[in-house]
């Protein structure tokens, strides 16, 4: 529980009114009088208007959204105000990880390295000359490979696998049936390359639930610090991610891929062998990207092109289509 004003102070808002002490974050919806909710989409607001909220995070332009005598926290970045908030009022994960220790059913090689306060749950493997840094949690069924690093600090969760030789940061968390690691789909006539590459992966990368990133040919497969990969992205050898990169979910990177630093793909959005996303660029869903893409810009379609030219141009194109029919309708 936590009072209206520090909690103001703690997200970098301004308090308009008197709130009851705030216990959780719920939805505009489903929120009471001890609740704090958002309203930082204008789509939201009909349910603002009809919210119960004891406080309600918003912006200045929305502010007017919210029912009349409704306490109010009002900045004008209330999204990050919103994580703000999330992380102080529920700072607790809900889904706990292993207690410190290793379950006496977990497989831990004899010339594996343990470091401090580890946290291996049951029927975890860990192979020969692995290490597992200080704090990292293991859920249950993890599977860990010869050689692998893991730093301190991560979580990674129930029947990941985590193949040989890969090298994973400090402070990641990898979702459930995630797989890194496993050998690419590099192809020759006489069938499968060997893959004698690893992937590496940087500090404070989250990679979702039932994503696959495969190890490099023969370099390695590289994903920057603070890069975010959805579930169920794919994520091809040799590819490489920048850091704070952001794949949605299904994105797909073919081998030898690259997606430069503080790119946003979304989701279902493909990138081919040869493609190449420039820094800072925005891709949208379902577009594929078969070439360089300059940084900076925004891109949508198949072929991936530019935004706004290709938006115009269909546009014209369903003006023509309509005169037409208009004019065979005479």
């Amino acid at each position: 529980m936590i009072d209206a004003a520090t909690l103001a102070a703690a997200v970098g808002a301004r308090l308009d009114g008197n709130a009851h002490p705030i216990t959780r974050v719920a939805a505009l919806d489903a929120a009471d009088a001890h609740a704090l909710a958002g309203l930082f989409d204008a789509r939201y607001r009909a349910a603002a208007a009809g919210s119960r909220a004891g406080l309600i995070l918003t912006t200045s332009a929305l502010r007017s959204a919210c029912p009349p005598g409704t306490p109010l926290l009002v900045c004008e970045d209330a999204r990050a105000a919103w994580g703000k908030a999330l992380r102080l009022l529920h700072p607790r994960p809900r889904i706990r990880p292993p207690p410190i220790g290793v379950h006496p059913t977990a497989i831990i090689d004899p010339g594996a390295i343990l470091g401090e306060c580890v946290r291996i749950g049951p029927f975890v493997c860990i192979g020969a000359l692995a290490v597992i840094g200080d704090r990292t949690a293991l859920f249950a069924g993890v599977q860990i490979g010869e050689d692998a690093r893991i730093g301190a600090d991560c979580t990674v969760h129930h029947h990941a696998v985590i193949h040989a030789d890969s090298h994973i940061g400090q402070d990641v968390w990898i979702g459930a049936h995630a797989v890194i690691g496993s050998p690419g789909f590099g192809l020759d006539a006489a069938g499968r390359l060997p893959h004698i590459g690893a992937v590496r992966v940087g500090d404070r990368v989250s990679i979702g639930a039932q994503t696959c990133v495969d190890r490099g040919t023969v370099a390695d497969t590289i994903i920057e610090a603070d890069a975010h990969l959805d579930n169920l992205v794919q994520v091809g050898h040799n590819a490489f991610v920048g850091r704070s990169a952001v794949l949605c979910g299904q994105v797909g990177l073919a081998g030898g891929a690259r997606v430069d630093a503080g790119a946003v793909i979304g989701g279902q959005a493909g990138v081919a062998g040869r493609g190449w996303v420039g820094a800072g660029a925005r891709v949208a869903a379902q577009a594929g990207v078969t070439r360089a893409l300059a940084a900076g810009g925004t891109y949508s379609g198949h072929p991936a092109e530019a935004n706004l030219p290709r938006l115009k141009r269909i546009a014209r194109l369903r003006q023509i289509a309509e005169r037409q029919a208009d004019s065979d309708d005479r």
